[in-house]
């Protein structure tokens, strides 16, 4: 879908209200928007204090309280750069995996469906999932991490992660990363065991056709003053290619609760 969904703060508000009420829908729903909101990198910072404590995990462009996603051209970069990125929940490659992560639109200038993020809820992935793919959410996915700019701790070293984990309730929810598709610049690659890279693809290719074709999957275009919080236990992210030329930063944090 790409009919932006109804914002789930009406207005303006303070800081620590703005991001209480984002993580409260975000809790109920899987993602929260607000728009139309002017925010400095101190007022968004205090947003994000609001919501929760910050994720100890430190990633090599950036903190849990503020990382700038500037659409880096630089080739090296891949999670902060311009190429498309497959729908993953994050934490799944450091082992350290926030509870919320919030999204403010700081400057936009590009054309329709660049540089968009991409959502899909976990629930209707596993509950709808037919045989097959349910069998590939049910076994060990393994990594192998490029991007070192961003994962320094974790790169250039193959990894063995379950695709399922359990939520602070209980629940059991998704722990994957896609595969990259369509670019030789991918910032990880993924395998299942026993496997090579291209005898796994066709089952991801499925997987990924799968979920893009469910109803909750949303594709949601920035628009200046755009803040959404994910709920990364509920919903599966990713982007979409940012255009060149295009500009898109987003100031990005990420919390525990």
């Amino acid at each position: 879908m790409t009919r932006r969904p109804p914002a789930a703060v009406p207005g303006p508000a303070c800081p620590e209200d703005l991001g209480k009420a984002l993580a409260l829908h975000a809790s109920e729903h899987g993602y929260a928007l607000a728009e139309g909101f002017n925010l400095t990198r101190e007022e968004f910072a205090e947003t994000v204090a609001a919501i929760g404590d910050l994720s100890s995990h430190r990633f090599g462009t950036g903190t849990a309280g503020l990382l700038d996603l500037d659409a880096s051209p630089r080739p090296d970069k891949i999670v902060t750069g311009r190429s498309s990125l497959p729908l993953h929940s994050d934490g799944t490659l450091v082992d350290a995996s926030p509870k919320y992560i919030i999204l403010y639109c700081h400057r936009i200038d590009q054309p329709s469906g660049s540089g968009c993020t991409e959502i899909c809820k976990q629930s209707d992935v596993i509950d709808n999932a037919p045989p097959s793919i349910r069998a590939l959410l049910t076994t060990t996915w393994e990594y192998y991490v490029t991007d070192a700019s961003h994962f320094p701790d974790v790169a250039n070293r193959w990894m063995s992660i379950p695709a399922t984990t359990q939520t602070r309730e209980g629940d059991i929810r998704l722990n994957i990363a896609m595969p990259f598709t369509g670019t030789t610049n991918g910032g990880w690659h993924v395998r299942l065991p026993g496997q090579t890279v291209e005898s796994s693809a066709h089952r991801f290719t499925a997987l990924n056709e799968y979920m893009r074709s469910l109803d909750s999957f949303y594709v949601h275009q920035w628009q200046q003053g755009d803040i959404l919080v994910l709920d990364n236990e509920r919903v599966l992210h990713g982007r979409t290619e940012i255009a060149p030329g295009g500009h898109r930063h987003l100031l990005r944090g990420q919390v525990n609760v």
